[in-house]
């Protein structure tokens, strides 16, 4: 197939060019009821902004425009099948999730630094949640990947499972190769779901880390707007595997998704696929040496250093930079000073600030250093560092309260600091990443309060956790 091809967005081009009359939905039509009052930028949009009408296909029953497009998706990425997302990977999550679980099958081993969307569509299905506790990475000071060792032992104790579902890459990109554990999962006939959300880019080769679907995984999602020039929640759900009733898959694809799909959205992921399938081998050296230059001048600075892991199995993303600091400011503090001066971030967390490049050499990276030098000029000295200030949660494998036990159970309030021992009935997501602290059906221990009492103090942005602000934590009544 010609990946230089864009029939989706071509279709909406053709159909525009004929200045169509709309009696039908959206009620903006095309932009004209108010465009003088949006200006020509967004009403250029709207041109595009059609719906299921005569030439430009059904993203749910797709025939024409919209499943040429996704076919020459899943020939570039070597899938068998690859299905538009319009609601991001928080669909394509749900639905991977969804199509695995039954009646007779409802245990799921996930990987505990999943996205909040796991842990929802697990909840969704009543399933049982088995959570593989990752690494620790000592130089980025966060949650990494779940070891083989992890993945035999579990697969070992619960060969019952429905599916395996893994993170990779983490939230700052850092990947490692999933072929052994594929493997070993299909040897006991088990699935692997792999949110691939942050390496939707992967496809592209070296330099970049090995791609899930290289390594053997049945399905995998990826958040296309992330990393690629796609519209904010376009997707792609990949399905490799014979070990996946798709069409009960695709059941569950409009089950979660809209009715109504945005085409600017789904336009927006045509062309990424096609401008990735499109760089040469002189683009992508042009944006490494670039991405290089930047981050040797952002380690110049005092007071902050450019971190990556040094775990001899991972490989962390080229276009992920994670600042660390090296004074008395958290990261945090450190994010406030560059929103000051008009630079903003992907995250913050207690030590990291984590910026996300182009992928492409644009000129602008260089532009931007000298704004962080003014924001971080004379950083607080002090301590030297705050490594090693916060704890990090790391238990053993865990088999929470079956999800469908749950719904009839009464809650109550109870202190943070007198809520060990109880089930959590609420999450507590520090947002981003969106990486669940806690889960509803985990028992507390001593780890999650005081990590939760540091994020308070911190005053990190918490999503859950409806009483943390009363110094309260909701649990279920029984211990």
């Amino acid at each position: 197939m010609d990946q230089a091809k864009t029939p989706l967005y071509d279709a909406l081009m053709r159909h525009w060019a004929h200045r169509p009359v709309s009696f039908h939905v959206p009620g903006h039509k095309y932009g004209v009821v108010f465009s003088k009052r949006a200006g020509d930028v967004f009403s250029s949009v709207l041109t595009l902004d059609a719906t299921e009408i005569s030439g430009l296909d059904d993203l749910h029953h797709p025939e024409a425009a919209i499943a040429e497009a996704q076919a020459l998706a899943a020939e570039l990425y070597g899938a068998e099948e690859t299905f538009f997302l319009v609601n991001g990977s928080t669909a394509g999550n749900l639905a991977m999730i969804a199509a695995v679980c039954d009646e007779k099958k409802r245990k799921v081993l996930v990987q505990r630094n999943c996205h909040k969307s796991v842990m929802h569509a697990l909840q969704l299905m009543g399933a049982t949640p088995v959570l593989l506790s990752p690494e620790f990475d000592s130089d980025m000071h966060v949650a990494s990947h779940v070891c083989v060792e992890a993945i035999k032992e579990a697969l070992a104790l619960h060969r019952d499972a429905a599916a395996v579902v893994l993170t990779n890459p983490n939230y700052y990109g850092m990947s490692i190769d999933l072929t052994e554990i594929v493997c070993l999962a299909h040897d006991y006939g088990i699935p692997v779901l792999v949110d691939e959300a942050h390496g939707a880019h992967f496809v592209i080769g070296p330099p970049f880390p090995k791609p899930a679907l290289a390594c053997g995984a049945d399905v995998v999602v990826q958040s296309a707007h992330k990393t690629l020039p796609a519209m904010t929640m376009g997707a792609f759900l990949h399905v490799n595997s014979g070990r996946i009733d798709v069409e009960r898959l695709k059941y569950f694809l409009q089950l979660f998704q809209s009715s109504s799909p945005s085409y600017p959205i789904m336009a927006s992921l045509d062309l990424a696929r096609s401008y990735v399938a499109e760089l040469a081998e002189d683009d992508v050296a042009a944006m490494a040496a670039e991405i290089e230059e930047f981050k040797t001048a952002l380690a110049q600075i005092d007071g902050v250093a450019v971190v990556s892991s040094r775990q001899p199995d991972v490989q962390t993303d080229l276009l992920k930079v994670t600042v660390q600091t090296r004074s008395s400011l958290t990261g945090y503090e450190l994010q406030q000073r560059l929103e000051r001066e008009g630079v903003f971030t992907e995250l913050a967390d207690p030590l990291n600030v984590l910026l996300v490049c182009p992928l492409a050499a644009t000129g602008r990276l260089m532009e931007a250093v000298g704004k962080m030098k003014r924001a971080w000029r004379g950083l607080p000295a002090g301590e030297t560092s705050l490594l090693g200030s916060f704890p990090f949660l790391r238990p053993p494998l865990s088999v929470l309260v079956p999800y469908d036990e749950l719904r009839d159970v009464r809650k109550k309030a109870v202190a943070l600091e007198e809520a060990e021992g109880y089930v959590a009935a609420e999450t507590v997501i520090p947002y981003p990443p969106g990486v669940p602290l806690m889960w509803i059906g985990e028992r507390i221990d001593r780890g999650h309060i005081e990590q939760i009492r540091q994020l308070l103090h911190h005053r990190a942005h918490v999503q859950g956790g409806s009483r943390l602000g009363e110094g309260l934590l909701v649990v279920y009544e029984f211990r």
